[in-house]
C-alpha cells in the first residue's frame, strides 16, 4: 500500500470570501474553504479522504501528474503532499462500551463457541443500518 501521494491543486480566489480548491487529477473535483482558513490543510484532508475511499473500495488512485495547468489571474498552482499513515491514524474508529441484555442460553452457547459478541453486534448493526 502506498504511503506518500503528491497531487496538483489549483487555488482559485475568484469567488469573494472563499477559496476553491480544484484537483485536476481527480477529474477537476472541487472543495472550498472560507478566506482566512488554510486551503492547504483542507486540500490535504480532502485528498486523504478520497485516497482512503479508493483504498477501501479497492480502486486505483488517479495518476499523480506534474503537467502544467492553464491558470486564470486569480488562480495559483500548488502541489499537495499527503502522508497516509498520519491520516489513517486520525481516522481510527472510537469504540464505546454498551451494556445489553441477552437470553442466558445465548450467552452460554456464545461463550462455549468462543464468539466475539462485540463483533457480531457491530456486524448486525451495520447490516440493519445498510452500512458496509
Amino acid at each position: 500500500m502506498k504511503e506518500n501521494y503528491t497531487y496538483r491543486a489549483v487555488l482559485d480566489s475568484s469567488e469573494e470570501g472563499f477559496i476553491n480548491i480544484i484537483f485536476p487529477d481527480f477529474d477537476n473535483s472541487v472543495t472550498s474553504v472560507e478566506a482566512g482558513e488554510s486551503p492547504i490543510e483542507a486540500a490535504q484532508e480532502w485528498l486523504a479522504l478520497n485516497i482512503a475511499a479508493c483504498e477501501e473500495e479497492g480502486l486505483p488512485t488517479p495518476e499523480e501528474s506534474i503537467l502544467p495547468v492553464d491558470l486564470d489571474d486569480n488562480q495559483s498552482l500548488v502541489f499537495i503532499n499527503v502522508w497516509m499513515p498520519y491520516h489513517r491514524a486520525k481516522e481510527k474508529i472510537v469504540y464505546v462500551k454498551k451494556t445489553l441484555t441477552i437470553p442466558q442460553y445465548l450467552d452460554i452457547l456464545g461463550k462455549e463457541n468462543k464468539l466475539n459478541f462485540s463483533e457480531i453486534l457491530t456486524n448486525g448493526l451495520k447490516q440493519a443500518l445498510h452500512l458496509k
